[in-house]
Protein backbone atom coordinates (compact mmCIF):
# COMPACT_ATOMS: atom_id res chain seq x y z
CA UNK A 1 0.00 0.00 0.00
CA UNK A 2 1.13 3.57 -0.76
CA UNK A 3 0.34 6.35 1.71
CA UNK A 4 -0.24 9.79 0.19
CA UNK A 5 -1.53 13.19 1.26
CA UNK A 6 -4.46 14.71 -0.65
CA UNK A 7 -6.14 18.10 -0.63
CA UNK A 8 -9.90 18.62 -0.76
CA UNK A 9 -10.99 22.06 -1.99
CA UNK A 10 -14.50 21.54 -0.66
CA UNK A 11 -13.35 20.71 2.89
CA UNK A 12 -10.29 23.01 2.71
CA UNK A 13 -8.31 20.24 4.33
CA UNK A 14 -5.63 17.64 3.79
CA UNK A 15 -6.19 13.96 4.43
CA UNK A 16 -4.18 10.76 4.24
CA UNK A 17 -5.19 7.82 2.10
CA UNK A 18 -3.62 4.46 1.29
CA UNK A 19 -3.90 3.11 -2.24
CA UNK A 20 -2.55 0.10 -4.13
CA UNK A 21 -1.01 2.36 -6.76
CA UNK A 22 -0.07 6.02 -6.76
CA UNK A 23 -3.17 8.04 -7.64
CA UNK A 24 -3.12 11.72 -8.57
CA UNK A 25 -6.72 12.16 -7.45
CA UNK A 26 -9.42 10.30 -5.54
CA UNK A 27 -12.62 10.98 -3.64
CA UNK A 28 -12.39 12.87 -0.37
CA UNK A 29 -12.79 10.55 2.61
CA UNK A 30 -15.26 13.03 4.16
CA UNK A 31 -17.38 14.71 1.49
CA UNK A 32 -16.79 12.47 -1.51
CA UNK A 33 -15.78 15.24 -3.93
CA UNK A 34 -12.63 14.85 -6.02
CA UNK A 35 -9.40 15.55 -4.11
CA UNK A 36 -5.93 16.02 -5.60
CA UNK A 37 -2.62 14.47 -4.65
CA UNK A 38 -0.10 16.74 -2.88
CA UNK A 39 2.84 14.67 -1.63
CA UNK A 40 3.72 11.70 0.57
CA UNK A 41 3.99 13.49 3.91
CA UNK A 42 3.40 16.99 5.31
CA UNK A 43 3.70 19.11 8.43
CA UNK A 44 1.82 22.28 9.50
CA UNK A 45 3.36 25.74 9.10
CA UNK A 46 3.02 28.35 11.83
CA UNK A 47 3.20 32.14 11.97
CA UNK A 48 6.97 32.78 12.03
CA UNK A 49 7.68 30.41 9.17
CA UNK A 50 4.77 31.93 7.25
CA UNK A 51 6.50 35.27 7.75
CA UNK A 52 9.47 33.91 5.78
CA UNK A 53 7.08 33.07 2.94
CA UNK A 54 5.67 36.58 3.22
CA UNK A 55 9.20 38.02 2.93
CA UNK A 56 9.37 36.42 -0.52
CA UNK A 57 6.00 37.81 -1.62
CA UNK A 58 3.60 34.96 -0.91
CA UNK A 59 1.08 37.01 1.07
CA UNK A 60 0.35 37.48 4.78
CA UNK A 61 -0.93 33.89 5.11
CA UNK A 62 -2.78 34.55 8.36
CA UNK A 63 -5.83 32.34 7.76
CA UNK A 64 -4.88 30.07 4.86
CA UNK A 65 -4.24 26.35 5.20
CA UNK A 66 -0.47 26.05 4.76
CA UNK A 67 1.44 22.77 4.81
CA UNK A 68 5.01 21.91 3.95
CA UNK A 69 6.13 18.68 2.34
CA UNK A 70 8.32 16.55 4.61
CA UNK A 71 10.15 15.08 1.62
CA UNK A 72 10.79 18.21 -0.45
CA UNK A 73 11.02 21.99 -0.17
CA UNK A 74 7.46 22.57 -1.46
CA UNK A 75 4.84 24.39 0.54
CA UNK A 76 1.13 24.04 -0.18
CA UNK A 77 -1.13 27.06 0.31
CA UNK A 78 -4.78 26.05 0.01
CA UNK A 79 -3.56 23.01 -1.92
CA UNK A 80 -1.41 25.01 -4.40
CA UNK A 81 2.38 24.45 -4.40
CA UNK A 82 4.86 27.27 -3.80
CA UNK A 83 8.56 27.24 -2.92
CA UNK A 84 11.19 29.38 -1.26
CA UNK A 85 14.36 30.33 -3.15
CA UNK A 86 17.37 27.95 -3.06
CA UNK A 87 19.33 27.72 0.20
CA UNK A 88 22.16 29.89 -1.20
CA UNK A 89 19.69 32.75 -1.67
CA UNK A 90 18.21 32.18 1.79
CA UNK A 91 21.70 32.36 3.33
CA UNK A 92 22.36 35.65 1.57
CA UNK A 93 19.08 37.06 2.90
CA UNK A 94 19.36 35.58 6.41
CA UNK A 95 20.02 38.85 8.23
CA UNK A 96 17.22 40.65 6.35
CA UNK A 97 14.80 37.78 7.06
CA UNK A 98 15.66 37.92 10.77
CA UNK A 99 15.01 41.68 10.82
CA UNK A 100 11.75 41.20 8.92
CA UNK A 101 10.53 38.61 11.44
CA UNK A 102 11.63 40.78 14.37
CA UNK A 103 9.55 43.65 12.98
CA UNK A 104 6.36 42.03 14.26
CA UNK A 105 5.35 40.57 17.63
CA UNK A 106 1.90 39.07 17.03
CA UNK A 107 3.04 35.56 16.15
CA UNK A 108 1.88 33.77 19.29
CA UNK A 109 -1.65 35.15 18.94
CA UNK A 110 -1.75 34.04 15.30
CA UNK A 111 -0.50 30.58 16.28
CA UNK A 112 -3.32 30.17 18.80
CA UNK A 113 -5.85 30.73 16.02
CA UNK A 114 -3.90 28.54 13.59
CA UNK A 115 -4.00 25.64 16.06
CA UNK A 116 -7.78 25.92 16.13
CA UNK A 117 -7.94 26.11 12.33
CA UNK A 118 -5.72 23.07 11.87
CA UNK A 119 -7.76 21.06 14.35
CA UNK A 120 -11.01 21.96 12.61
CA UNK A 121 -9.71 21.06 9.16
CA UNK A 122 -8.13 17.80 10.28
CA UNK A 123 -11.37 16.38 11.70
CA UNK A 124 -11.93 14.61 8.38
CA UNK A 125 -9.02 12.35 9.42
CA UNK A 126 -10.64 11.32 12.73
CA UNK A 127 -11.45 7.75 11.71
CA UNK A 128 -7.90 7.26 10.43
CA UNK A 129 -6.46 8.61 13.71
CA UNK A 130 -8.69 6.30 15.75
CA UNK A 131 -7.18 3.33 13.94
CA UNK A 132 -3.64 4.60 14.59
CA UNK A 133 -4.37 5.08 18.26
CA UNK A 134 -6.00 1.68 18.73
CA UNK A 135 -3.02 -0.10 17.18
CA UNK A 136 -0.48 1.88 19.26
CA UNK A 137 -2.44 1.32 22.49
CA UNK A 138 -2.60 -2.41 21.79
CA UNK A 139 1.15 -2.54 21.16
CA UNK A 140 1.93 -0.79 24.45
CA UNK A 141 -0.43 -3.02 26.43
CA UNK A 142 0.94 -6.24 24.92
CA UNK A 143 4.54 -5.13 25.42
CA UNK A 144 3.93 -4.41 29.10
CA UNK A 145 2.26 -7.80 29.55
CA UNK A 146 5.17 -9.53 27.84
CA UNK A 147 7.72 -7.90 30.17
CA UNK A 148 5.78 -7.49 33.44
CA UNK A 149 8.75 -7.36 35.81
CA UNK A 150 10.41 -4.36 34.23
CA UNK A 151 10.20 -0.73 35.28
CA UNK A 152 8.41 1.22 32.57
CA UNK A 153 10.07 4.36 31.26
CA UNK A 154 9.50 6.92 28.54
CA UNK A 155 12.62 8.41 26.99
CA UNK A 156 11.54 12.05 26.79
CA UNK A 157 13.54 14.39 24.56
CA UNK A 158 11.13 17.30 24.40
CA UNK A 159 10.54 16.61 20.71
CA UNK A 160 7.20 15.88 19.07
CA UNK A 161 7.74 12.12 18.75
CA UNK A 162 8.58 11.51 22.41
CA UNK A 163 5.77 13.88 23.36
CA UNK A 164 3.30 11.70 21.45
CA UNK A 165 4.77 8.48 22.87
CA UNK A 166 4.40 9.85 26.39
CA UNK A 167 0.74 10.58 25.76
CA UNK A 168 0.13 7.25 24.00
CA UNK A 169 1.73 5.19 26.79
CA UNK A 170 -0.16 6.95 29.57
CA UNK A 171 -3.48 6.70 27.74
CA UNK A 172 -2.90 3.06 26.79
CA UNK A 173 -2.18 2.06 30.38
CA UNK A 174 -4.63 4.45 32.02
CA UNK A 175 -2.05 5.71 34.50
CA UNK A 176 0.30 8.63 34.97
CA UNK A 177 3.02 7.11 37.14
CA UNK A 178 5.26 6.14 34.22
CA UNK A 179 8.88 7.11 34.77
CA UNK A 180 10.04 9.82 32.32
CA UNK A 181 13.72 10.57 31.76
CA UNK A 182 14.96 13.64 29.92
CA UNK A 183 18.52 13.28 28.66
CA UNK A 184 19.85 16.81 29.01
CA UNK A 185 22.70 16.91 26.53
CA UNK A 186 23.33 20.55 27.56
CA UNK A 187 22.87 21.35 23.85
CA UNK A 188 19.11 21.82 23.65
CA UNK A 189 17.68 25.16 22.59
CA UNK A 190 15.91 27.44 25.06
CA UNK A 191 12.46 26.36 23.88
CA UNK A 192 13.17 22.73 24.69
CA UNK A 193 14.18 23.55 28.25
CA UNK A 194 11.08 25.72 28.58
CA UNK A 195 8.90 22.92 27.23
CA UNK A 196 10.35 20.39 29.68
CA UNK A 197 9.49 22.76 32.55
CA UNK A 198 5.97 23.22 31.17
CA UNK A 199 5.47 19.48 30.75
CA UNK A 200 6.46 18.86 34.37
CA UNK A 201 4.13 21.59 35.60
CA UNK A 202 1.21 20.29 33.52
CA UNK A 203 1.83 16.65 34.50
CA UNK A 204 2.68 16.73 38.23
CA UNK A 205 1.86 13.02 38.71
CA UNK A 206 4.51 11.89 36.20
CA UNK A 207 7.77 10.90 37.96
CA UNK A 208 10.27 12.94 35.96
CA UNK A 209 14.08 12.76 36.10
CA UNK A 210 16.75 14.63 34.20
CA UNK A 211 20.06 12.99 33.27
CA UNK A 212 22.64 15.65 32.53
CA UNK A 213 25.98 15.10 30.82
CA UNK A 214 29.03 16.06 32.90
CA UNK A 215 31.39 16.60 29.99
CA UNK A 216 31.83 19.93 28.21
CA UNK A 217 30.81 19.45 24.60
CA UNK A 218 32.85 22.28 23.13
CA UNK A 219 35.95 21.12 24.97
CA UNK A 220 35.53 17.62 23.54
CA UNK A 221 35.15 19.09 20.05
CA UNK A 222 38.52 20.78 20.52
CA UNK A 223 40.05 17.44 21.54
CA UNK A 224 38.45 14.92 19.16
CA UNK A 225 36.73 17.01 16.51
CA UNK A 226 33.02 17.66 15.94
CA UNK A 227 30.65 14.71 15.69
CA UNK A 228 29.59 13.77 12.18
CA UNK A 229 26.86 11.66 10.64
CA UNK A 230 29.33 8.78 10.56
CA UNK A 231 31.00 9.37 13.94
CA UNK A 232 28.21 10.52 16.28
CA UNK A 233 30.09 10.15 19.55
CA UNK A 234 27.89 12.87 21.05
CA UNK A 235 24.78 10.68 21.48
CA UNK A 236 26.58 8.11 23.60
CA UNK A 237 28.55 10.56 25.73
CA UNK A 238 25.84 13.18 26.18
CA UNK A 239 22.68 11.10 26.20
CA UNK A 240 22.97 7.32 26.53
CA UNK A 241 25.78 7.46 29.10
CA UNK A 242 24.13 9.96 31.48
CA UNK A 243 20.76 8.15 31.23
CA UNK A 244 22.48 4.86 31.99
CA UNK A 245 24.21 6.42 35.02
CA UNK A 246 20.87 7.72 36.26
CA UNK A 247 19.24 4.31 35.91
CA UNK A 248 22.14 2.70 37.79
CA UNK A 249 21.61 5.12 40.65
CA UNK A 250 18.04 3.84 40.99
CA UNK A 251 19.22 0.39 42.00
CA UNK A 252 19.23 -3.05 40.43
CA UNK A 253 16.18 -2.84 38.20
CA UNK A 254 15.53 -3.77 34.60
CA UNK A 255 13.96 -1.19 32.32
CA UNK A 256 11.30 -1.29 29.59
CA UNK A 257 11.76 1.94 27.66
CA UNK A 258 9.29 3.40 25.19
CA UNK A 259 10.97 5.48 22.49
CA UNK A 260 9.62 7.94 19.92
CA UNK A 261 11.66 6.50 17.06
CA UNK A 262 10.07 6.44 13.61
CA UNK A 263 11.40 4.53 10.62
CA UNK A 264 10.81 7.26 8.06
CA UNK A 265 13.13 9.69 9.86
CA UNK A 266 16.23 8.19 8.26
CA UNK A 267 17.53 5.20 6.32
CA UNK A 268 19.25 3.96 9.49
CA UNK A 269 16.07 4.09 11.55
CA UNK A 270 14.16 2.38 8.75
CA UNK A 271 16.02 -0.79 9.73
CA UNK A 272 14.96 -0.63 13.40
CA UNK A 273 12.79 -3.33 14.90
CA UNK A 274 9.78 -2.28 16.89
CA UNK A 275 10.98 -4.06 20.01
CA UNK A 276 14.61 -4.70 20.93
CA UNK A 277 16.58 -5.91 23.89
CA UNK A 278 20.00 -7.11 24.96
CA UNK A 279 20.54 -10.75 25.84
CA UNK A 280 23.96 -11.20 27.48
CA UNK A 281 24.24 -14.73 26.11
CA UNK A 282 23.68 -13.57 22.54
CA UNK A 283 25.38 -10.19 22.41
CA UNK A 284 26.36 -9.22 18.90
CA UNK A 285 23.75 -11.34 17.14
CA UNK A 286 20.42 -10.59 15.55
CA UNK A 287 17.56 -12.89 16.45
CA UNK A 288 15.29 -13.47 13.47
CA UNK A 289 11.60 -13.88 14.13
CA UNK A 290 8.42 -13.98 12.11
CA UNK A 291 7.78 -10.45 10.87
CA UNK A 292 4.08 -11.02 11.52
CA UNK A 293 4.85 -11.37 15.23
CA UNK A 294 2.84 -8.91 17.30
CA UNK A 295 6.02 -7.20 18.50
CA UNK A 296 7.61 -7.29 15.05
CA UNK A 297 11.15 -8.40 15.75
CA UNK A 298 13.87 -8.80 18.30
CA UNK A 299 17.37 -7.43 17.91
CA UNK A 300 20.36 -7.45 20.26
CA UNK A 301 22.64 -4.55 21.08
CA UNK A 302 21.10 -1.24 22.15
CA UNK A 303 22.84 1.92 23.26
CA UNK A 304 21.88 1.23 26.87
CA UNK A 305 22.70 -2.35 27.65
CA UNK A 306 20.12 -3.31 30.27
CA UNK A 307 16.97 -2.05 28.65
CA UNK A 308 14.27 -3.49 26.45
CA UNK A 309 12.95 -0.88 24.06
CA UNK A 310 9.56 -0.53 22.44
CA UNK A 311 8.60 1.99 19.75
CA UNK A 312 4.80 2.41 19.55
CA UNK A 313 4.89 4.92 16.67
CA UNK A 314 7.75 3.43 14.65
CA UNK A 315 5.58 3.17 11.51
CA UNK A 316 3.92 6.57 11.85
CA UNK A 317 4.59 9.37 9.37
CA UNK A 318 5.25 12.97 10.35
CA UNK A 319 1.68 13.78 9.37
CA UNK A 320 0.45 11.05 11.73
CA UNK A 321 2.36 12.62 14.62
CA UNK A 322 0.95 16.08 13.92
CA UNK A 323 -2.52 14.66 13.42
CA UNK A 324 -2.34 13.08 16.88
CA UNK A 325 -1.09 16.27 18.57
CA UNK A 326 -3.42 18.70 16.82
CA UNK A 327 -6.63 16.69 17.12
CA UNK A 328 -5.89 15.72 20.74
CA UNK A 329 -4.65 19.23 21.63
CA UNK A 330 -1.33 17.92 22.95
CA UNK A 331 0.96 20.75 24.01
CA UNK A 332 4.26 20.68 22.09
CA UNK A 333 7.66 22.34 21.90
CA UNK A 334 7.55 25.94 20.63
CA UNK A 335 10.57 25.38 18.37
CA UNK A 336 8.28 23.60 15.90
CA UNK A 337 6.41 26.87 15.53
CA UNK A 338 9.66 28.51 14.37
CA UNK A 339 9.92 26.11 11.43
CA UNK A 340 12.08 23.31 12.82
CA UNK A 341 11.22 19.84 11.56
CA UNK A 342 13.05 18.16 14.44
CA UNK A 343 14.34 19.39 17.78
CA UNK A 344 17.05 18.13 20.06
CA UNK A 345 20.70 19.11 20.00
CA UNK A 346 20.53 22.30 17.98
CA UNK A 347 23.96 21.65 16.40
CA UNK A 348 23.40 17.95 15.58
CA UNK A 349 25.19 16.77 12.40
CA UNK A 350 21.95 15.06 11.39
CA UNK A 351 20.16 18.39 11.24
CA UNK A 352 19.15 19.56 7.79
CA UNK A 353 20.44 22.65 6.06
CA UNK A 354 17.00 24.12 6.71
CA UNK A 355 17.47 23.65 10.47
CA UNK A 356 20.78 25.49 10.27
CA UNK A 357 19.06 28.38 8.51
CA UNK A 358 16.31 28.52 11.13
CA UNK A 359 18.97 28.46 13.85
CA UNK A 360 20.75 31.37 12.19
CA UNK A 361 17.51 33.38 12.27
CA UNK A 362 16.29 32.64 15.79
CA UNK A 363 19.51 31.72 17.65
CA UNK A 364 22.15 33.83 15.91
CA UNK A 365 24.61 34.00 18.83
CA UNK A 366 24.71 30.23 19.33
CA UNK A 367 24.97 29.64 15.59
CA UNK A 368 27.83 32.14 15.26
CA UNK A 369 29.74 30.52 18.13
CA UNK A 370 29.35 27.03 16.62
CA UNK A 371 30.38 28.20 13.15
CA UNK A 372 33.49 29.85 14.62
CA UNK A 373 34.48 26.65 16.40
CA UNK A 374 33.92 24.59 13.25
CA UNK A 375 36.12 26.98 11.25
CA UNK A 376 38.82 26.71 13.92
CA UNK A 377 38.60 22.91 13.65
CA UNK A 378 38.84 23.02 9.84
CA UNK A 379 41.88 25.28 10.10
CA UNK A 380 43.53 22.94 12.63
CA UNK A 381 43.20 19.91 10.36
CA UNK A 382 44.64 21.80 7.41
CA UNK A 383 41.65 22.48 5.18
CA UNK A 384 42.74 24.97 2.46
CA UNK A 385 39.48 26.93 2.69
CA UNK A 386 38.02 26.38 6.19
CA UNK A 387 34.97 28.62 5.68
CA UNK A 388 33.99 26.87 2.46
CA UNK A 389 34.49 23.49 4.18
CA UNK A 390 32.02 24.53 6.88
CA UNK A 391 29.52 26.39 4.71
CA UNK A 392 29.32 23.42 2.33
CA UNK A 393 28.56 21.26 5.40
CA UNK A 394 31.48 18.94 4.63
CA UNK A 395 32.08 18.58 8.37
CA UNK A 396 28.92 16.49 8.77
CA UNK A 397 30.43 13.87 6.42
CA UNK A 398 33.74 13.69 8.29
CA UNK A 399 35.02 10.16 8.92
CA UNK A 400 37.78 9.69 11.47
CA UNK A 401 40.31 12.04 13.01
CA UNK A 402 42.61 12.85 10.11
CA UNK A 403 44.68 15.87 11.09
CA UNK A 404 44.01 15.54 14.82
CA UNK A 405 46.52 14.28 17.39
CA UNK A 406 45.55 10.74 18.41
CA UNK A 407 46.48 9.76 21.94
CA UNK A 408 45.11 6.29 21.32
CA UNK A 409 47.68 5.26 18.73
CA UNK A 410 51.26 4.25 19.42
CA UNK A 411 50.60 1.38 21.81
CA UNK A 412 52.39 -1.66 20.46
CA UNK A 413 51.98 -5.22 21.65
CA UNK A 414 55.27 -7.10 21.41
CA UNK A 415 56.18 -10.74 22.01
CA UNK A 416 58.04 -11.21 25.27
CA UNK A 417 61.24 -13.09 24.41
CA UNK A 418 60.73 -16.81 24.03
CA UNK A 419 57.82 -17.03 26.44
CA UNK A 420 54.81 -18.71 24.88
CA UNK A 421 51.57 -16.72 24.64
CA UNK A 422 53.14 -13.72 26.39
CA UNK A 423 53.06 -10.16 25.11
CA UNK A 424 53.93 -6.83 26.64
CA UNK A 425 52.93 -3.25 26.04
CA UNK A 426 54.58 0.02 27.04
CA UNK A 427 52.12 2.63 28.29
CA UNK A 428 52.68 6.31 28.99
CA UNK A 429 50.66 6.38 32.19
CA UNK A 430 52.38 4.81 35.23
CA UNK A 431 50.54 1.75 36.49
CA UNK A 432 48.30 2.26 39.52
CA UNK A 433 45.38 0.48 41.16
CA UNK A 434 42.94 1.72 38.49
CA UNK A 435 44.47 -0.69 35.97
CA UNK A 436 42.53 -3.49 37.69
CA UNK A 437 39.20 -2.00 36.59
CA UNK A 438 40.17 -2.21 32.91
CA UNK A 439 41.35 -5.80 33.37
CA UNK A 440 38.15 -7.17 34.90
CA UNK A 441 36.33 -7.83 31.57
CA UNK A 442 39.25 -10.13 30.67
CA UNK A 443 38.72 -12.32 33.74
CA UNK A 444 37.76 -12.33 37.40
CA UNK A 445 40.60 -11.28 39.69
CA UNK A 446 41.65 -14.16 41.96
CA UNK A 447 43.35 -12.55 44.96
CA UNK A 448 44.62 -15.88 46.29
CA UNK A 449 46.54 -16.61 43.09
CA UNK A 450 47.71 -13.03 42.57
CA UNK A 451 51.09 -11.89 43.90
CA UNK A 452 50.83 -8.18 44.78
CA UNK A 453 54.46 -7.94 45.89
CA UNK A 454 55.50 -8.75 42.32
CA UNK A 455 52.79 -6.59 40.77
CA UNK A 456 51.09 -9.73 39.47
CA UNK A 457 47.33 -10.03 38.92
CA UNK A 458 45.70 -13.39 38.17
CA UNK A 459 42.56 -13.20 36.00
CA UNK A 460 40.39 -16.32 35.87
CA UNK A 461 38.69 -16.71 32.53
CA UNK A 462 34.90 -16.75 32.65
CA UNK A 463 32.49 -19.05 30.86
CA UNK A 464 32.68 -18.55 27.10
CA UNK A 465 36.03 -16.75 27.06
CA UNK A 466 38.80 -18.10 24.83
CA UNK A 467 41.34 -18.59 27.63
CA UNK A 468 41.44 -20.26 31.01
CA UNK A 469 43.32 -17.40 32.68
CA UNK A 470 45.50 -14.35 32.05
CA UNK A 471 48.43 -13.44 34.27
CA UNK A 472 49.19 -9.73 34.26
CA UNK A 473 52.51 -8.40 35.53
CA UNK A 474 52.30 -4.65 36.11
CA UNK A 475 54.26 -3.32 39.12
CA UNK A 476 52.89 -0.05 40.50
CA UNK A 477 54.66 2.93 38.96
CA UNK A 478 55.90 0.89 36.01
CA UNK A 479 54.98 1.72 32.42
CA UNK A 480 55.32 -1.85 31.23
CA UNK A 481 52.40 -4.31 31.29
CA UNK A 482 53.04 -7.99 30.54
CA UNK A 483 50.24 -10.40 29.71
CA UNK A 484 50.54 -14.20 29.73
CA UNK A 485 47.50 -15.99 28.31
CA UNK A 486 46.93 -19.52 29.61
CA UNK A 487 45.35 -22.09 27.28
CA UNK A 488 44.32 -19.67 24.51
CA UNK A 489 41.83 -20.86 21.92
CA UNK A 490 41.46 -19.65 18.36
CA UNK A 491 43.48 -16.84 16.79
CA UNK A 492 45.90 -15.47 19.40
CA UNK A 493 45.95 -12.10 17.61
CA UNK A 494 42.28 -11.61 18.43
CA UNK A 495 43.04 -12.12 22.11
CA UNK A 496 45.96 -9.70 22.02
CA UNK A 497 43.67 -7.14 20.39
CA UNK A 498 41.54 -7.20 23.56
CA UNK A 499 44.65 -6.70 25.68
CA UNK A 500 45.66 -3.69 23.64
CA UNK A 501 42.17 -2.17 23.79
CA UNK A 502 42.09 -2.32 27.58
CA UNK A 503 45.68 -1.08 27.94
CA UNK A 504 44.79 1.85 25.71
CA UNK A 505 41.70 2.64 27.78
CA UNK A 506 43.76 2.63 30.98
CA UNK A 507 46.21 5.06 29.43
CA UNK A 508 43.78 7.55 27.94
CA UNK A 509 40.26 7.03 29.35
CA UNK A 510 38.31 10.27 29.63
CA UNK A 511 35.35 8.67 31.45
CA UNK A 512 33.09 9.23 28.46
CA UNK A 513 30.48 6.77 29.90
CA UNK A 514 30.22 4.81 26.63
CA UNK A 515 31.40 1.53 28.18
CA UNK A 516 28.87 1.67 31.01
CA UNK A 517 26.06 2.45 28.57
CA UNK A 518 26.65 -0.69 26.48
CA UNK A 519 27.21 -3.11 29.38
CA UNK A 520 24.29 -5.61 29.34
CA UNK A 521 24.77 -6.38 33.04
CA UNK A 522 25.08 -2.84 34.42
CA UNK A 523 28.43 -3.81 35.89
CA UNK A 524 30.31 -0.62 34.94
CA UNK A 525 30.06 2.61 36.91
CA UNK A 526 31.59 5.76 35.46
CA UNK A 527 31.54 9.17 37.15
CA UNK A 528 33.30 11.72 34.94
CA UNK A 529 33.52 14.51 37.53
CA UNK A 530 35.29 12.22 40.01
CA UNK A 531 37.27 10.42 37.26
CA UNK A 532 35.87 7.09 38.45
CA UNK A 533 35.79 3.99 36.23
CA UNK A 534 34.72 0.92 38.20
CA UNK A 535 33.61 -2.59 37.25
CA UNK A 536 31.79 -4.90 39.65
CA UNK A 537 33.50 -8.17 38.80
CA UNK A 538 30.81 -10.20 40.55
CA UNK A 539 28.23 -8.72 38.15
CA UNK A 540 30.46 -8.76 35.07
CA UNK A 541 30.00 -11.91 32.97
CA UNK A 542 32.98 -11.37 30.68
CA UNK A 543 30.73 -10.92 27.65
CA UNK A 544 33.37 -8.50 26.25
CA UNK A 545 30.71 -6.07 25.02
CA UNK A 546 32.53 -3.10 26.54
CA UNK A 547 35.74 -4.31 24.89
CA UNK A 548 34.46 -5.02 21.39
CA UNK A 549 31.36 -2.83 20.99
CA UNK A 550 33.25 0.04 19.36
CA UNK A 551 34.98 -2.06 16.75
CA UNK A 552 38.59 -1.85 15.72
CA UNK A 553 39.72 0.44 18.54
CA UNK A 554 37.76 -0.90 21.52
CA UNK A 555 36.87 2.67 22.55
CA UNK A 556 34.32 5.22 21.33
CA UNK A 557 36.68 8.20 21.59
CA UNK A 558 39.54 6.27 19.98
CA UNK A 559 37.18 5.27 17.18
CA UNK A 560 36.28 8.91 16.62
CA UNK A 561 39.96 9.79 16.31
CA UNK A 562 40.88 6.86 14.09
CA UNK A 563 41.57 7.55 10.43
CA UNK A 564 39.02 6.04 8.02
CA UNK A 565 37.74 3.80 10.78
CA UNK A 566 41.01 2.10 11.73
CA UNK A 567 44.36 2.97 13.19
CA UNK A 568 47.37 3.08 10.91
CA UNK A 569 48.78 0.19 12.95
CA UNK A 570 45.79 -2.08 12.35
CA UNK A 571 44.92 -4.48 9.54
CA UNK A 572 41.58 -5.55 8.14
CA UNK A 573 38.98 -7.15 10.39
CA UNK A 574 39.39 -10.96 10.56
CA UNK A 575 36.57 -13.45 10.33
CA UNK A 576 35.91 -13.23 14.03
CA UNK A 577 34.97 -9.57 13.71
CA UNK A 578 37.95 -8.18 15.64
CA UNK A 579 40.96 -6.31 14.34
CA UNK A 580 44.32 -8.06 14.96
CA UNK A 581 47.60 -6.30 15.67
CA UNK A 582 50.09 -6.26 12.84
CA UNK A 583 53.10 -5.75 15.09
CA UNK A 584 53.28 -9.11 16.83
Amino acid sequence: MIDNIYWCDSCRAVFKASTQTEKKSLSCVYCGTEAKYLTTDVRPVFARERRILQFYGHGALLTEQVWRSSKSTNYFVEGKPIALPPSEKLKDNLSDIADYIADSDHYDAVDIQLLKDYKRSLEINRAYLNGLEDEAFTFVQKTVRRFPKRTMMVSFSGGKDSTVVSDVVRRALGRSDILHVFGDTTLEDENTYAYVREFREQNPLVPFFEARAEHDFHQLVDEIGPPSRVMRWCCTIFKAGPINNLLQSMGDQKILTFYGIRRDESARRARYHRTSWNDPERVGTVVKVDQDDELNGVTVGGKIGQQITGSPIIDWSEFDVWLYMLLNEVHFNKSYRLGYTRVGCWLCPLNSEWSELIGGIFFPDDSARWRKQLIQFATKIGKPDPEEYIDDRAWVKRFGGAGLPNRFTGLEMKPCGDMDNTVQVEVERPVDIELEEFLKPLGKINRDKSRPALGEIYLEGRHGQKWSAIIVQAPEGSTNIRYTVLNPEGDFKNITAYLKYQSSKFQTCIQCTACSAVCPQGAITIKPDARIYEINQDTCTGCMECVTHFGSTGCLVAKSLSVFGKSAQQDETPSGGFVPLSSL
